[in-house]
């Protein structure tokens, strides 16, 4: 298949300054980067790019897309993202090889890159699913050992174009949006640690009563950070917030 030969040979441009492992178990895997917050459904992937081949698939894939897990090879998902939104994937993996490639090797684990695309399910119909990457492996001889998240957020309601992010984890700047973007310029932070605190409570569901227990703040202070994210972020109501902070990675 022509476009996991091109995938193929992006893959092949992963750096290979580094030979190192996040070693992390199944577990902490688990509670470090999926346990966090769920804006939806989803199931999660180990995926070897040097071998161009999942080595595990989560149950969850079933459910969510209708796909057994010893189904869901990267042909199977190559043949299902939506036509229009195909050639974005394979330019957004081409980018974040260049992204890595641009790194310090001390960052290397200090960054995931997120973006969105349709995918057709077993009964034909499309969902959007928001794919996230973490490196947890680099292969001395090229490529990379990594964990996929993928998650359903059709709910949300989110259209146009696909979005690429590389978000900082361990106090990493953020780059948001890079399509719209000539080359990889550092993203103002719109919002402040407490905000995107809050902002991560709201999109789980709780309430600001909820909130302010939790972050032992009185809820007004919670209601007043929930007004100023709102106005920050050019939105007019609470679905159009979690939309765009899921999409931007603000969270």
């Amino acid at each position: 298949m022509e476009k996991i030969k091109k995938l193929v040979e992006i893959w092949q441009k992963i750096p290979t300054t580094v030979n190192e492992e996040l070693n992390i178990s199944e577990k902490e895997i688990l509670e470090k980067f999926l346990d966090a917050f769920h804006i939806g459904e989803y199931f999660y992937v180990i995926f070897n790019t040097q071998k161009a081949e999942m080595e595990y698939v989560s149950p969850q894939s079933f459910h969510l897309i209708g796909c057994k897990p010893e189904d869901f090879t990267l042909q199977h998902m190559m043949e299902n993202v939506h036509p229009e939104d195909s050639p974005y994937y394979l330019n957004y993996e081409r980018t974040a090889v260049e992204f890595f490639t641009q790194l310090d090797p001390s960052d290397f684990f200090n960054y995931k890159f997120s973006y969105d695309y349709r995918i057709s399910t077993s009964s034909g119909e499309y969902k959007r699913v928001m794919q996230q990457v973490i490196p947890l492996f680099y292969f001395p001889d090229g490529g990379a050992r990594t964990l996929g998240i993928f998650t359903d957020i059709s709910h949300l309601g989110i259209q146009g174009i696909p979005k690429l992010s590389f978000i900082g984890m361990n106090g990493a700047p953020s780059f948001y949006n890079y399509h719209e973007r000539n080359g990889f310029k550092k993203a103002e932070a719109l919002l402040s640690r407490r905000e995107r605190k809050v902002l991560s409570e709201v999109i789980q569901g709780h309430s600001s009563s909820e909130i302010a227990q939790k972050l032992n703040l009185s809820i007004y202070t919670i209601q007043t950070h929930r007004k100023n994210i709102l106005k920050k972020s050019g939105c007019s109501n609470l679905t159009e917030l979690i939309s765009k902070s899921i999409r931007e990675g603000w969270v």
